[in-house]
């Protein structure tokens, strides 16, 4: 049974929050991409009217699946392949292809993995929204820059 309704376009939503961060008011940068009312409506609803924090693809890390990784996985997958010939091919370990394809499928996606859906998922995740330690713990950062090598000369670190 396919999936109801269109499949989501990552780089046009992208798009869209790139037009309102620039000034563009919200109808039209709907009118400059082309997409409907409730398009629109339905990305500042979904993101409570904030731009989501997702990385660029270009800054992403070389750890993570890209977007074509996903695809490839996808179409491989969709051939009947298995997942450590799908790991050989794509040059990752058979537990990144096998992580990926129990976490970003979903009961009611059929038991057919979407390449573009589980990349909107695993982006959704990456979000941090928490502040680093050192960025919050003054005293921590000062020790570190320091440089308190050996556990015994720092005072902090003293059990």
């Amino acid at each position: 049974m396919a999936r109801r309704g269109r499949k989501r376009r990552l780089e046009l939503e992208a798009e869209y929050w790139r037009l309102l961060a620039a000034g563009v008011g919200s109808v039209e940068a709907r009118r400059r991409l082309g997409t409907g009312r409730k398009t629109g409506y339905r990305w500042r609803a979904e993101n409570g009217g904030l731009q989501p924090n997702y990385l660029p693809e270009a800054s992403r890390s070389g750890r993570y699946l890209s977007l074509l990784e996903r695809r490839r996985t996808a179409s491989l997958r969709g051939r009947g392949l298995a997942i450590r010939e799908i790991a050989g091919l794509l040059g990752r370990a058979p537990s990144t292809v096998s992580r990926e394809l129990r976490r970003n499928s979903r009961p009611h996606d059929y038991g057919r993995y979407d390449a573009d859906l589980a990349h909107h998922r695993g982006r959704e995740r990456a979000g941090r929204p928490r502040r680093s330690k050192l960025s919050t713990d003054p005293e921590l950062k000062a020790e570190v820059q320091s440089g308190c090598v050996p556990l015994a000369a720092c005072p902090a670190w003293s059990f």
